[in-house]
């Protein structure tokens, strides 16, 4: 992968959806609900084991404002305010987590 190119992989994906799911107050069978997926197929997508099609990124931006930029490139703009500032504040909690766990 190019240095300045984002990371695609379906793992990355399923990372950004678990952190808007998160973000947005969501446990994962409560967004499968809203998703009209079942749990499983949910997990799947989460855990980067199925890319999620057109159609459910379109539902996922619906109820969470998250755009398809930034499900599948990790880009910020365009996102809802209050919901980018949360992916913030988690990224920059995770960060300091994983320092005081590696020094802990």
């Amino acid at each position: 992968m190019l240095p300045d190119m984002p990371d695609t992989s379906n793992q990355a994906i399923g990372r950004r959806l678990v952190a808007v799911r998160e973000a947005r107050g969501h446990l994962q069978a409560t967004m499968a609900k809203l998703m009209d997926v079942s749990y499983q197929r949910w997990g799947n997508y989460e855990r980067g084991e199925r890319f999620p099609p057109p159609d459910l990124l379109a539902r996922f931006w619906q109820l969470t404002g998250a755009t398809s930029d930034f499900i599948l490139f990790g880009h910020m703009n365009g996102l809802p305010y209050e919901l980018a500032e949360k992916l913030r504040a988690t990224a920059s909690k995770k960060l300091t987590d994983t320092k005081d766990a590696a020094t802990g």
